[in-house]
């Protein structure tokens, strides 16, 4: 687990690795938001530790509000658990469900499980939702249904969104970006519908 960047801002957002990194202070640039700080964990599984420390440094007294993001990967309610157990075990407000507010004296706390509902397991399926309609998704498909035809073994299905979003950014002008360096790339449109959720997240802050 990677050190916590130094609190400067009274908002705090709580992210699994670097593309979630990348895509938040994308979204926040996008935004004009200038007082959300972005803390990587390098996997949701750090999470009691990370607050553990972040909690306990004396500049955590600046932060006025708290998000936690985590992928959903393959049970949202357990993941939904792991992320409330953690933030009970550090003594800050916990909220009933995902996308809420809980409160308790000027520190304001929320946390969303992405997908929040239906069908995907990571953050790489609100990418991809948000080019659904670019011509290049057609071929993604047509790329992986040829994979199965020959027999070659297709991702997993916990990988599959990967896979596609790995195959549709090798159709850009810049194929080896990963995932947060697309967002910085623009090739995300962070306006479309399936970021909004995202997007309210950092506006509740």
């Amino acid at each position: 687990m990677r050190p916590f960047r130094a609190i400067e801002q009274p908002k705090q957002v709580i992210v699994e690795g670097n593309d979630e990194d990348r895509i938040f202070r994308a979204l926040c640039n996008h935004m004009q938001l200038t007082d959300v700080q972005i803390q990587p964990i390098d996997g949701i599984n750090n999470l009691r530790r990370f607050l553990d420390g972040f909690t306990g440094d004396t500049r955590f007294e600046s932060v006025r509000s708290l998000a936690v993001f985590a992928d959903a990967d393959t049970n949202r309610d357990a993941r939904s658990d792991l992320v409330r157990g953690a933030l009970s075990d550090a003594g800050l407000p916990v909220p009933a469900r995902p996308l809420q507010l809980a409160s308790d004296g000027p520190l304001s706390v929320a946390y969303m499980i992405v997908p929040p509902e239906g069908s995907g397991t990571m953050i790489e399926d609100l990418c991809l939702d948000s080019v659904a309609g670019d011509p290049a998704m057609q071929c993604v498909e047509t790329y992986l249904e040829c994979l199965d035809e020959i027999g070659d073994a297709p991702p997993a299905s916990s990988w599959t969104a990967k896979a596609r979003a790995h195959a549709f950014l090798a159709s850009r002008e810049r194929p080896g970006l990963r995932l947060g360096e697309a967002a910085d790339s623009g090739v995300w449109p962070l306006d479309q519908g399936a970021f909004d959720q995202l997007r309210s997240l950092l506006t509740m802050l």
